[in-house]
């Protein structure tokens, strides 16, 4: 007896779509069981589902931020590995080598990783209630 063809990851990928929109409270592991594949693989597609959304999601109105109150300031050296994460993030925006790019790129660096672990520690909760 033969076994079904393994489904794509991007048909996987829209059940896991559509089960979240069915049911927001779905842990990753009830997702995993009723499609069959493993709990990692819904959090790697979860975290592609959220990267597609984030480049469609239009881009937020490109203010100056707001000068931060005196003595509320981040000052990063810029080392190789810094500035070549920088050149990276600007990559992705088409941005220049100038200080304000990096700074803005490193405060949307800053904004995207902390929604990540929003996210995560939210699917973790949701997931380890009984």
């Amino acid at each position: 007896m033969s076994q079904p063809p393994a489904m794509t990851a991007d048909v996987r990928r829209t059940l896991v779509r559509q089960l979240i929109e069915q049911d927001p409270t779905l842990s990753a592991r009830k997702i995993a069981g009723q499609i069959g594949v493993g709990k990692d693989t819904v959090l790697r597609d979860l975290d592609a589902i959220r990267q597609v959304e984030a480049k469609a999601a239009p881009e937020p109105d490109a203010k100056e931020p707001e000068p931060a109150p005196e003595g509320d300031r981040l000052v990063l050296v810029l080392d190789e590995p810094l500035r070549q994460a920088l050149a990276v993030l600007r990559a992705t925006k088409g941005l220049p080598d100038t200080p304000g790019a990096n700074e803005a790129a490193a405060r949307a660096a800053i904004r995207a990783m902390a929604d990540t672990m929003l996210d995560a520690q939210r699917v973790t909760a949701k997931g380890s209630t009984p």
